[in-house]
C-alpha cells in the first residue's frame, strides 16, 4: 500500500512527541504527495496539524492512498528508540492490519521492527482551520521556548498584548510577576499588527509548542483578542506543523 522512508530521526522525535503529548491517538493520512496529521487534544482547546510533502522523504512510494486512526502514544514509543544513524521506514502490514515502523541503522543495515495498531477508516477531514489573527510576529525558538518556560516559573496563564511597536508577555502568581517587552530587533524578528490585540492563554498548553522548537529555527505566532493563537514551524526539509490554541477566557 506505502513505503515511506524518513531519514532524519532526531527531527521526526520533536513531530511524534508534539503528536502524542496533545492526544494519545490522532488521524494519519497519506496520499500521493504527502503525509498529513491531525490531532486534536481531549479537551478541544489544542490542535496540531502536520504536512510533510513527498521531498521530505527519502523513499515515497504510495501505490494506493490510506487514512486511518494512529495510536499516537505506541508511535512515539517506538520513534524514541531511533539512534541518530537510523532511518525511519513505514509501511502498511497486510498481514497484521498495523502501520509496521522499522528503524534500520543507515551503516550496519540492523533493522529493528515494531507494529503499531491501526483503526482504518477514518472518515474525518484534514483541513488547515481558517482563523483571523489581527497580530501576528516571529521569533527564534529559543526564544520563544525561553519565554514559556520563564511563565513556568511565575504562574500558569500567558497574556500577550500587542501593539504596532511590540508585543508584552506577562503572568502573575502568587506573589510573583513577570513581564518581556519583545520589539522587532529584540527578540521579535518582525511585527505586523493589523489591531491591537489582547488575550491569555494556558501555559500548559504552550508547552507543547516547546517541543517542535528543536527541530524548527523559527517560530510565526499569530492572535487576536479572546481569539485562538495560532503557532507555525516549518522545518528546513519542508515538512509544517500548525499548533492551535484556545484563549483562557
Amino acid at each position: 500500500m506505502f513505503r515511506l522512508v524518513y531519514g532524519l530521526p532526531t527531527k521526526f522525535k520533536y513531530i511524534t512527541q508534539t503528536m502524542a503529548k496533545i492526544n494519545d491517538e490522532g488521524i494519519l493520512e497519506i496520499t500521493v504527495d504527502s503525509v498529513k496529521a491531525w490531532i486534536m487534544s481531549p479537551d478541544k482547546t489544542s490542535l496540531a496539524i502536520l504536512e510533510m510533502p513527498s521531498m521530505s522523504f527519502e523513499e515515497f512510494n504510495v501505490e494506493e492512498e490510506a487514512k486511518f486512526v494512529l495510536r499516537t502514544d505506541e508511535f512515539n514509543k517506538i520513534v524514541k528508540r531511533a539512534t541518530r544513524n537510523d532511518e525511519v521506514v513505514l509501511q502498511y502490514n497486510v498481514e497484521e492490519q498495523a502501520l509496521e515502523v522499522e528503524l534500520r541503522d543507515k551503516k550496519s543495515g540492523f533493522s529493528r521492527k515494531f507494529l503499531v495498531p491501526i483503526i482504518a477508516g477514518a472518515q474525518q477531514e484534514i483541513k488547515e482551520l481558517k482563523i483571523e489573527t489581527t497580530a501576528r510576529f516571529s521569533m527564534m525558538s529559543d526564544d520563544f521556548k525561553a519565554l514559556i518556560q520563564d511563565v513556568k516559573v511565575v504562574g500558569d496563564i500567558l497574556e500577550l498584548e500587542a501593539t504596532p511597536e511590540a508585543v508584552k508577555a506577562r503572568a502573575q502568581g502568587e506573589e510573583k510577576e513577570y513581564e518581556w517587552i519583545m520589539k522587532p530587533g529584540e527578540a521579535l524578528l518582525d511585527l505586523e499588527v493589523d489591531e491591537e490585540a489582547q488575550s491569555s492563554y494556558s501555559r500548559q498548553a504552550l508547552e507543547v509548542a516547546t517541543k517542535p522548537v528543536g527541530a524548527a529555527d523559527t517560530v510565526k505566532i499569530g492572535f487576536a483578542s479572546n481569539y485562538p493563537m495560532k503557532i507555525e514551524f516549518t522545518f528546513p526539509n519542508g515538512e509544517r506543523m500548525d499548533l492551535y490554541i484556545a484563549p483562557s477566557l
